[in-house]
């Protein structure tokens, strides 16, 4: 419903490019405290401002506000935070309002701010090195985000709007949909700006109109927040990885990481280019969802946005009803027009099949296949138990799969698919009823579990944190996606599983000759100084061993 989304509350935000930020000691994936300084600025012939400190304090940085902070943490899954973050101002400028609306460097305006607040005498303020900065002027001038930077952003300003902004701080990037007809505004691409579920489609977004700070932002979207390595590995199916190319797949409300089942399924489809997939994601209209009109299963297309050679998500929608945008110029302004497709429900294209099962409640269960599968590594074949199985095997547990195939009638109670006496469901698939030996079920098993392993490494898909060989996941805990040696991550599980002898006993505080980890914030595995300074050291090195990334 557009009469619920932020272009009804704000005013259209119109993102720059990047800017050459501060050398920032965090990177992604993001974990702990993620600082902001933000700066109120007045121009010399200002009124006074609407709002005071204690508003915008409340607004961003305190928690338990409903404001930014508590986003922050619910949308990271209780990974990140504003630790650190300030307000300050209201400092005067020597400039007027008409001088800096006239400015044609954007980043001027957030300079004139910066060298105001380093030049006030009562409390001169210079932001840390390693914080992000969101400029507020009284009254407004502009809206404008730098990727992994700063923003500057007026006195009206509202809570999904600062959002929108921290995630651009954070080197997120627009969303999209596939409807080529959608113009945001007569500068944006086609498409841009349009997921009203996610929040870096603002200011598109559907809010809930009766929160604070001006109404409350949805979630980001599954990817985005895959991006940033907020959803657990466990709760991620990135199908055809095992081997197993058909599922059915129970998915818990993106919001709702306490409720069982996979928060996002990647469905892989492209030889080619394995960071062109769909993603499968449930919404539930609550929580900071709440202004959605309802709960929904939506899919996206992740792929290379050619334009801005960025990976970006694209809603699928339906044809609907399209309008053509007039021909416009740059001056004209945010409206042109708008495609109104529903987002797609299902998917049949480029060898994937998606459906949902039923109406969707507590969580939502969807059906995927597709005809992607990995290459096996020299020396393994495809099982082949079945259309769907591309686990990768020896040639031996091939042959022996065809010939539990070939006897599977005569191992079947008549009329039913219950194995006579001394046999089992081999279970190569989910659905697989072939009637076998208890040692080649056990056979089975390990080799679903060994798949990845005996698969091409060439061709897997891990997503948008993949890591550049020959460095894998630490996997300190189920959110650690920091890329690491081998060696390195050997000597993680090692340091896991050796954890409860390294500390005195009944606390977390470590015996003689052993520090906590700190892989991140809360890791208090206890771990040889030197381990400890290897996992500080990785940590800064997060960008710079991704395969893909925007960046």
């Amino acid at each position: 419903m557009r009469d619920q989304n932020l272009k009804t509350l704000l005013f259209a935000v119109v993102i720059a490019t990047a800017v050459s930020p501060a050398a920032y000691a965090q990177s992604r994936p993001y974990r702990g405290s993620i600082p902001w300084s933000f700066l109120l600025c007045k121009f010399s012939d200002s009124p006074a401002p609407p709002h005071d400190l204690s508003y915008y304090q409340q607004m961003t940085i305190q928690t338990g506000t409903n404001g930014l902070a508590d986003y922050v943490h619910s949308v990271s899954n209780g990974a990140a935070d504003l630790g650190g973050s300030s307000v300050h101002g209201w400092y005067t400028e020597s400039h007027t309002k008409a001088y800096e609306a006239a400015l044609t460097s954007r980043s001027q305006r957030l300079q004139d701010c910066l060298d105001a607040a380093k030049a006030d005498r009562s409390d001169p303020y210079v932001p840390p090195s390693n914080q992000r900065v969101y400029v507020i002027t009284s009254p407004g001038v502009d809206l404008v985000g730098f990727e992994n930077c700063c923003a500057v952003g007026g006195d009206d300003v509202a809570l999904p709007e600062i959002a929108h902004e921290f995630g651009h701080g954070i080197d997120l990037e627009h969303s999209f949909s596939n409807d080529s007809n959608f113009h945001d505004a007569c500068w944006s691409q086609p498409g841009e700006y349009d997921n009203p579920w996610d929040l870096m489609s603002a200011a598109n977004v559907f809010v809930d109109p009766t929160h604070d700070w001006g109404g409350g932002p949805p979630f980001l979207d599954a990817y985005h927040q895959d991006e940033m390595g907020w959803i657990p590995q466990s709760r991620i199916l990135t199908l055809g990885l095992d081997g197993i190319l058909a599922q059915t797949v129970t998915l818990a409300p993106l919001s709702h990481q306490e409720t069982s089942g996979y928060l996002v399924a990647r469905v892989p489809f492209d030889a080619k280019d394995l960071f062109h997939y769909y993603t499968v994601e449930y919404r539930t209209a609550d929580s900071w969802d709440s202004g959605i009109p309802a709960n929904i299963v939506l899919i996206n297309e992740v792929k290379l946005n050619t334009k801005d050679n960025l990976y970006q998500t694209f809603l699928l929608r339906g044809a609907g009803t399209k309008a053509t945008c007039p021909t416009c110029s740059p001056a004209v302004g945010p409206s042109c027009s708008y495609g109104d497709g529903a987002p797609v429900q299902s998917v049949n294209a480029n060898g994937v099949k998606i459906s949902i099962q039923g109406t969707p409640g507590a969580t939502a269960t969807i059906d995927i296949s597709t005809e992607w599968a990995m290459p096996c590594l020299q020396g393994y074949v495809w099982r082949s138990s079945s259309s769907t199985d591309r686990v990768c095997v020896k040639p031996a547990s091939r042959t022996q799969a065809e010939d539990d195939n070939a006897k599977a009638g005569s191992r079947h109670l008549p009329n039913s698919d219950t194995c006579i006496q001394g046999y089992v469901w081999r279970q190569a698939t989910p659905d697989d009823h072939v009637c076998v030996t208890a040692a080649i079920r056990a056979q089975t098993q390990n080799e679903n579990a060994q798949a990845y392993g005996n698969a091409n490494p060439v061709y897997g898909v891990y997503g948008p944190n993949t890591c550049s060989d020959p460095y894998v996941w630490r996997i300190a805990d189920d959110l650690d996606y920091v890329c690491v040696t081998p060696a390195t991550r050997a000597q993680t599980l090692a340091d896991n599983a050796a954890a409860g002898s390294r500390h005195v006993k009944g606390s977390d505080t470590c015996v003689s000759g052993y520090v906590w980890r700190e892989a991140y914030p809360s890791d208090h595995v206890c771990v040889t100084p030197a381990t400890r300074s290897q996992a500080q050291s990785d940590n800064t090195q997060g960008n710079s061993r991704i395969v893909k990334s925007n960046l």
